[in-house]
């Protein structure tokens, strides 16, 4: 299956999921995100604001910020993704033209250094059990994983989050493709040897 036939399977998929499930599906996920070691061992948890049809972030923000960690939320900027701290309840943010919440351009930016214990939430269409993950085909997360593992090293854990459909037998995948450390659902937490 290429990408391009695995990103239409999953975009249907995904617009099938009744909202009320997704929202209890989504909290089942971030409770055992939770549980991972990775979230832990994290000081600051970087995590995607959703867009509809998506895995619902909101509930691992709220967590992240109830444990004291720092929370960064991306920004696109042209063909960049920058991450930058988290002062508001992203649901009052405005969205953009895919429904996506902003944030401000003004608020602190999210700098990689190492000495960070730092947990990425990464979104995606699809995932496999070998850590490869399926985007929406514009590489932001795949530049993004590569410049800050450079950056910050073993501190750095990236792990994917997803409803257990999005959880595949295999994942088309490249040598520009970042693998993930991990993945979990609301049905299982997966840890990656890379």
């Amino acid at each position: 299956m290429t990408k391009a036939d695995l990103r239409s399977r999953m975009n249907d998929l995904l617009r099938q999921i009744d909202a009320h499930d997704l929202v209890r599906r989504s909290a089942r996920a971030a409770r055992r995100f939770q549980e991972t070691a990775a979230w832990q061992e994290a000081g600051v948890v970087l995590c995607f604001l959703s867009m509809p049809h998506e895995l619902e972030s909101a509930g691992l923000i709220d967590a992240a910020r109830a444990s004291g960690k720092s929370v960064a939320v991306p920004r696109i900027e042209g063909d960049v993704i920058r991450f930058l701290f988290l002062p508001v309840d992203p649901r009052d943010l405005p969205r953009d033209k895919w429904g996506i919440p902003v944030p401000d351009p003004g608020w602190e930016p999210f700098a990689a250094r190492r000495g960070t214990d730092l947990l990425v939430a990464v979104p995606g269409l699809a995932f496999d059990r070998r850590g490869n993950r399926l985007g929406r085909g514009k590489g932001y997360y795949d530049r993004f994983l590569g410049d800050t593992r450079a950056a910050v090293g073993r501190g750095l854990h990236a792990v994917g989050i997803c409803l257990s459909e999005q959880l595949v037998d295999e994942v088309p995948h490249t040598e520009r493709d970042q693998r993930l450390d991990g993945v979990v659902t609301e049905r299982e937490a997966l840890t990656v040897s890379r």
